[in-house]
């Protein structure tokens, strides 16, 4: 059977992404873990230097998003695909090397600027898809990250624990720019300039930020976003404090990449069943059902529970994922797709940041239970 255009690009970025995410889950979980190696830091303070990174990380992402997004729409969305892989290749390559934990915050910084993979993966795959197409492809899409996401921490946390937590950002950007190749070589755009006077502009930007289609899911994905953010950085130093003799980065690993495995499994019910159910109504029964599966963790007094609360709560994860993303796709204009995603995603790297600023602020007043002061909704 002959593969349609569209059909040959979104194969091809599903490959590059699954790289991707196979890379920066090689080493996002284990970031304050990292940390910790470049110099005499405590639980408490590795968490708070995780969070500055990330929020450094998610503020120059947060700014940078929807200029990336407008530059798309304009001159190609392959480039800024190619962009953001190989930027990012070359920054992760550098924060492995970074001798301290300002090197690393100052470089989160910079990653900020010229990636986001995700985003401009989204834009090219919306661009080219039929619009009656779009929840199988960004459901597949989805696929792909939260593959990525599963393999990614079970062998970077095995590979961090034998052989040291900085040949997990060499291993992350040696894929990463993998991930670059592929786009360049596997991937045709038919891109068209518009005409002038036409193109996208803030103006366009601002009006599609307030529209009825966009502001409501734009709203509802920062909501999503904000309480596991608050999670995600201090897991491995709650592992570390239920059980101080383990290997931390392992059990880390197989923490989220458990999650990454039931996120996959509804991203392709999503895929399968978006043509034939509505999007609206697949994710407002989602986000209720993940809801109520983050409420465990809140009670869990081992490390096998922990496993399982957390695996448990990305059972939905990748239906709000997959709908959500195609309900950006289809609420923009045909043209608009760059500062559509980049719009939608200029929220979540701003709220991934101010989550783990907010817990790390947190964490020199708590002596244990680290959860108990966790908020229990939930997208990733």
């Amino acid at each position: 059977m002959k593969l349609e255009l569209w059909q040959k690009n979104l194969y091809a970025i599903f490959a590059a992404q699954f790289a991707v995410m196979v890379g920066f889950n090689f080493v996002n979980p284990f970031l304050p873990l990292f940390i910790q190696q470049l110099g005499s830091y405590s639980n408490e303070e590795a968490a708070f230097w995780s969070g500055i990174s990330t929020a450094a990380f998610g503020i120059t992402l947060f700014l940078s998003g929807p200029l990336w997004g407008i530059v798309a729409d304009r001159w190609g969305r392959k480039k800024m695909l190619l962009r953001a892989q190989f930027c990012s290749s070359f920054i992760l390559l550098g924060i492995g090397l970074s001798p301290n934990v300002y090197w690393v915050t100052a470089l989160r910084a910079v990653q900020g600027l010229f990636s986001g993979t995700m985003t401009a993966a989204q834009a090219m795959v919306a661009g080219d898809t039929p619009r009656d197409k779009m929840p199988f492809a960004m459901g597949l899409l989805m696929v792909a990250v939260f593959s990525g996401a599963s393999l990614g921490p079970l062998l970077g946390g095995v590979l961090a624990d034998i052989f040291g937590y900085k040949s997990a950002f060499y291993i992350t950007a040696s894929l990463l720019f993998l991930g670059g190749l592929i786009i360049l070589f596997f991937t045709k755009e038919e891109f068209e300039r518009p005409p002038a006077g036409q193109a996208v502009s803030m103006s366009s930007l601002l009006r599609l930020v307030m529209s009825r289609q966009m502001l409501p899911l734009l709203l509802t994905l920062v909501v999503l976003q904000v309480g596991p953010q608050m999670i995600n950085p201090v897991i491995p130093v709650f592992i570390r404090e239920l059980n101080p003799e383990a290997k931390v980065a392992t059990l880390s690993g197989i923490t989220f990449g458990l999650m990454g495995v039931t996120a996959a499994i509804s991203s392709v019910a999503t895929a399968r069943l978006g043509g034939r159910i509505s999007l609206k109504k697949i994710m407002v029964f989602s986000c209720l059902i993940t809801g109520l599966l983050y409420l465990p963790p809140v009670w869990a007094g081992t490390v096998a529970q922990v496993i399982f609360f957390i695996a448990l709560s990305g059972f939905l994860k990748g239906g709000l994922m997959a709908s959500s993303s195609a309900l950006v796709g289809l609420s923009a204009g045909q043209g608009q797709q760059g500062i559509a995603y980049g719009v939608a995603q200029a929220p979540m790297p701003w709220v991934s940041g101010l989550g783990p600023c907010w817990e790390a602020s947190w964490l020199p007043w708590l002596d244990s239970g680290l959860f108990s002061v966790l908020p229990e909704d939930s997208l990733w």
